[in-house]
Formats: structure tokens, sequence, C-alpha cells
């Protein structure tokens, strides 16, 4: 009965299974399986070479210290987890302004939009969107000075007709005096209603939205408690 070396058979699986992934991957168990396997149906006229033996068994060692290795990984990240939720739970009651062109629409209105540029502009266009990307409004704010802008919104379309409550999205056109374009980088301010710490990311809730934690720019003082 002839047998393949180990590491013939790992690429005959590759070369019959392309693309598969991890699905095809030869684990640590089926390994020693098949290394066993190998020494049980070995011709004894012809055995396995040592050289081979003894790669093969330091390919064993090699995925053996690997698995050891991710699970390692996987503790400490578990490990790291509830230090990560107390510190992101301090953010909670605080305002805070973070990356992103997110904004809502409420019972209680809708939020400014801010937004900063890079420098000074002539003409500066808002083009409010859907979440699907569908216009809803257009604004012309004219001339603004560079750094941070907070342009208040009504929360209508652009026929005057008030939009429905939920999340919408903002993009900023800026040009200067000579016609060139002017960065503006979108950005959304609201107070923190909670945190949660998913997937190794910490990330802020803030409305219905979730605000990672690396995309906060700014953080205002807690207020302070009524006497």
């Amino acid at each position: 009965m002839a047998i393949r070396a180990i590491g013939d058979v790992q690429q005959t699986q590759a070369a019959a299974s392309p693309g598969t992934g991890s699905a095809s991957a030869l684990g640590k168990d089926e390994f020693l399986k098949l290394l066993v396997t190998q020494m049980q149906y070995q011709d004894p006229l012809n055995p396995m070479d040592n050289a081979q033996f003894t790669a093969q068994l330091a390919q064993f060692s090699s995925l053996e210290q690997l698995f050891q290795v991710n699970n390692n990984l996987s503790g400490l990240t578990e490990s790291q987890a509830p230090s990560g939720m107390a510190s992101v739970t301090g953010f909670i009651g605080r305002e805070i302004l973070a990356s992103g062109n997110a904004t809502e629409v409420s019972a209680n209105g809708a939020q400014a939009l801010n937004f900063y540029l890079d420098g000074p502009a002539e003409i500066v266009n808002v083009l409010v969107q859907a979440e699907d990307g569908t216009p809803v409004r257009s604004l012309a704010l004219g001339a603004l000075p560079g750094g941070d802008q907070s342009i208040p919104w009504d929360g209508l379309d652009g026929d005057g007709v008030p939009l429905p409550a939920g999340t919408y999205r903002f993009q900023v056109a800026a040009q200067d005096v000579a016609g060139s374009s002017v960065e503006a980088r979108t950005q959304v301010q609201g107070t923190v209603t909670g945190a949660l710490f998913e997937g190794g990311q910490a990330q802020l809730v803030v409305g219905t939205r979730r605000v990672p934690l690396a995309d906060v720019l700014a953080v205002k003082e807690a207020s302070a408690p009524a006497q």
C-alpha cells in the first residue's frame, strides 16, 4: 500500500480545493492522525526516510505552537475587555465631537451640521442625504472662515416638509476666492448615552449611532450636578 508523505497530502488538498480557506485547512489533530497512519502502513522494506520523518515532526511542533499563540492572544483580548469597558464608561454623560458625517432628526428637532474647514472659503454648500444616498436638502452657506463650523438645520427637506425621524448623512463642498477646493472634514457631535466593547473595539453610543472611540476628536467635561 503506497503512503504519501504528509507534505504531499497537504499540497494535494490545496490544489484540489483552491480558495476554500480554513474549511480545507489541516488541523493539528488531523495532522497527528495522518502521521500515525503513515507510520502504521509504511512499507517495512522501504521505511520512511529519517530526515523526512524528522521534518514532519517539526511541522507538527510548529503547528502546535501556532495554536498555542492563537489561544494566548484570544485570552489576552478577553482579559482586556473588562478594563476597556471601564475606560469607555467614563464618557457616558459627556458631549463629544468625533469624525463622521451622520446627523439625526428626532421629535426634538434636527441636529446641527458640524464640520471643519482647512481654510477660509468663499462658497460652501452642504448636501443632506437619506441613509440610502437620496438627496433631501441642499444648503448654500456662502462665505465662512476656516476652522470649526456648526450650522443649524431645521430638519426640513427642499420643499419645506418636515423629514421623518431617523439618521441622515451630509457632505460639504467648499471653494476659496480663487475657485480652488477647500478641504472640509465632517464631524458628529452629541451626548454619550452608553458604551460597549465589541470585536476588540471600544464604541460609544450617541443617540442611535455607535461612534468608535478612535474617532473621538474632543470631549467636553461632564456638567456639574445641580445643587
